[in-house]
């Protein structure tokens, strides 16, 4: 005879209404669903793009290390930057340089023959500024003269100096020198915008 749920005992109802409920659990929560390859791809996609995303983050954080690194140094070197620029000569300056030297040849009592400011010479960062100088006096008024030209505050360089026996007798000099003084004007240019004159 088949066992049919009218023909079960009492006690064997329950047990196959609890069976029946334990199957469907099974069925919808534990077993795997009929589009498990699909959702496995999903999946592994989902996790691909989560390890890319995770190493542009890594990379970002590098990048923002090494630009906080570079910021620094970018302050460090503006820093260093304005100290230079504070003993190299502006343009509107050069025109007090040059009467500082003329003045100053005046106190040690150099006789000023030659004092003539040439062109200026671009470099990459920097306009060289020479003039072309000649002077009668004597040994200890013409190294009194470098001397304040070596502790001026502005950099300025003394070169091709040439000495020779002062031969004019109407003047009491014993030596007649000439040398360029050379300053330096730091290039602190803005690129011209397209179309705009100089």
């Amino acid at each position: 005879m088949a066992l049919t749920l009218g023909n079960m005992p009492k006690w064997g109802q329950p047990v196959a209404a609890l069976v029946f409920a334990a199957g469907l659990f099974l069925v919808e929560y534990k077993l795997p669903p009929g589009n498990f390859s699909e959702k496995a791809a999903q999946i592994e996609e989902l996790q691909q793009q989560l390890d890319a995303k995770q190493q542009e983050i890594r990379k970002g954080e590098i990048a923002l290390a090494k630009l906080e690194e570079l910021q620094r140094d970018i302050a460090a070197l503006e820093v260093k930057l304005d100290e230079l620029k504070q003993i190299l000569p502006t343009a509107p300056e050069m025109g007090d340089l040059l009467k500082w030297i003329k003045s100053l040849a005046d106190q040690t009592n150099l006789e000023l023959q030659i004092f003539k400011p040439e062109a200026l010479a671009d470099q990459e960062f920097l306009r060289e500024a020479p003039v072309t100088m000649e002077v009668i006096g004597n040994y200890h008024q013409l190294g009194l003269f470098f001397d304040r030209i070596s502790k001026y505050a502005r950099i300025i360089n003394v070169e091709n100096v040439g000495m020779s026996p002062n031969t004019d007798r109407t003047v009491r000099a014993t030596i007649r020198a000439n040398f360029v003084a050379k300053t330096f004007i730091y290039k602190d240019e803005k690129p011209e915008k397209p179309g705009g004159g100089a």
